[in-house]
């Protein structure tokens, strides 16, 4: 089983700190907004700024250790299984033939530490390889289309003899 990049944890953390900076603008906003409206109580701060907290020690700290931790994948020669889950264990196994659609997807912080994740689409589901190093990622598109390729002619030739 293979590994995402190690780098996926900065770049979680960085998106958690973006939504934890979020939240704690709302809770600025219902602050200011309990000081001179008189209808908003006071203590309607508290409630953003313990998402603050919460955001801060689990999605910042704890998560994307372990999220890294317990995500593999793995590409054979006739499917690709993706193992995930941190409480709740998954494990998705795609038979090559059914992928219809490979494609790369990345973001401006992920263009930033050169990471991209890979999408792979077949008729009833969608699977995703988040953050790998770009050059890895390319290659692993590009050696899933050969093998898709293979697997294609092997059966097309099957079905001539």
């Amino acid at each position: 089983m293979t590994r995402i990049s190690p780098r996926a944890i900065k770049l979680w953390r960085i998106r958690a700190l973006i939504n934890s900076g979020i939240w704690l603008v709302i809770s600025l906003a219902l602050g200011i907004g309990a000081i001179f409206i008189d209808f908003i109580p006071w203590w309607s701060l508290l409630i953003p700024l313990a998402v603050v907290f919460y955001i801060l020690l689990v999605s910042v700290w704890i998560m994307p250790k372990l999220r890294y931790k317990y995500f593999t994948y793995e590409v054979l020669k006739d499917e690709i299984r993706i193992h995930s889950g941190i409480w709740f264990k998954h494990e998705d196994a795609v038979p090559l033939f059914r992928v219809q659609n490979i494609d790369t997807t990345v973001g401006p912080i992920m263009k930033k530490m050169d990471l991209k994740g890979i999408s792979l689409q077949t008729s009833a589901e969608r699977l995703y390889i988040p953050e790998l190093e770009t050059p890895k990622a390319d290659q692993l598109r590009q050696d899933i289309r050969e093998l898709i390729n293979y697997n294609v002619n092997k059966q097309n030739q099957g079905d001539i003899i």
